[in-house]
Order: C-alpha cells, then sequence, then structure tokens
C-alpha cells in the first residue's frame, strides 16, 4: 500500500511539473521542466514495478538532454526511439501489460514523424494516450489512469469539434496550415509512463 501512494504522489508531482512546463516562454525551459516531470514518473513508476515504463522516461530525459544541446536530428530521434523499443521490452517485467508504454510511445512518435495532418496526430496522441491510462490503471497509478483519460477524451473533443468545423467550412486543416511541420519532435513530444506530451 505504501508503494501504491508513493507512486501516486510521484505521478501528482510529475503533473505539477509538466502543468509548469506548458507555461514556460522558451523550448529550452520547457524542455528543462519537462526532464524533470520525466524523473518524477519514472521514479513512481520504478517504485510501482513498471520497469518497461521506466525506461520510456529515461528514454525521453536522453532525448531531452540532447534536443537541449542542439544535437537532436531524425537519425538521433530513431535511435532513442528504437532504444525505447528495445530496452523497454528487455525491462518488461509485467507481461502483456508492460508492452502498452513501449507501443503507445513507440505509435506516437512514428506518427510525430510521418503524420502530416493535425487530426491524425491528436488521433495518434488520444490512443497513445488511451494505451497509458490502461497501463496505469493496471499499474495502481491511479493519478496517471486518470490523467490520460481526461486527456484522451479532451483530445476526442478537440478532433470532433476539428472535424465538424472543417465540414461546416469545406475545408481540413493539415499540418502545413497549423505550422506544426515546422516544429522538431522534441518540440512536440517528450512520451513518458504517464503518457504522451505534445
Amino acid at each position: 500500500m505504501v508503494e501504491i501512494i508513493i507512486g501516486n504522489i510521484c505521478s501528482v508531482l510529475g503533473m505539477a511539473s509538466d502543468s509548469f512546463s506548458s507555461t514556460r516562454k522558451t523550448n529550452r525551459s520547457m524542455l528543462l521542466v519537462q526532464i524533470i516531470s520525466q524523473v518524477f514518473y519514472g521514479t513512481g513508476s520504478f517504485v510501482l514495478k513498471g520497469y518497461s515504463a521506466v525506461v520510456q522516461n529515461a528514454v525521453t530525459v536522453a532525448r531531452n538532454l540532447i534536443a537541449l544541446k542542439g544535437k537532436t536530428n531524425r537519425i538521433i530521434e530513431w535511435i532513442m526511439i528504437l532504444a525505447g523499443v528495445f530496452l523497454g521490452v528487455a525491462f518488461n517485467n509485467r507481461g502483456l501489460m508492460g508492452y502498452l508504454p513501449i507501443v503507445a510511445n513507440l505509435e506516437y512518435s512514428i506518427s510525430v514523424f510521418y503524420v502530416k495532418s493535425e487530426r491524425g496526430l491528436k488521433v495518434s496522441f488520444m490512443v497513445s494516450s488511451a494505451m497509458f491510462s490502461v497501463f496505469n490503471l493496471l499499474l495502481q497509478n491511479y493519478v496517471g489512469f486518470v490523467t490520460n483519460i481526461v486527456v484522451a477524451v479532451i483530445t476526442l473533443v478537440a478532433i470532433l469539434r476539428h472535424g465538424k468545423k472543417g465540414e461546416r467550412n469545406g475545408t481540413v486543416r493539415d499540418a502545413d496550415a497549423t505550422g506544426m511541420a515546422d516544429e522538431g519532435p522534441e518540440e512536440r513530444m517528450t512520451g513518458g509512463s504517464d503518457g504522451p506530451k505534445k
């Protein structure tokens, strides 16, 4: 019971630092705060013995540190993504449920590179959040579970609203129209054990 409480407290601290990161005015300060949040999320997953998720957090921290040094490119991003997959599988101690954070981060990471539409990226984000919510529930990380359910529902509402707006206007906005295609992956994604972050 003590482990569950500590793990959930770590998730609350991770959520708080994630929320704080969204108020930062530069990518650098946002990435720095997100590194802190990933440490909290990773600690929570470690306490709750979700080691495949801990690996995802560690890879995210490493990726953000590389991005802060300005050394990131597609090759490094793919190395980090594949490291998350291979290390996640190697450290998976939770059977099938342990694959959820691995698949969720892989699915969203690939979408960041290849999905050109805003709607497609939002759908990918929602699916990834849903996978993380199931993982967190099974891990007894109730804070992470509720957070990811809320994120998935908010994203679904945004997708539905966007669809209705596109139908009324007769257009569908794409990544170029939103400027999303100009952002680097490190600016749009900082996946971790409590879910993907945009």
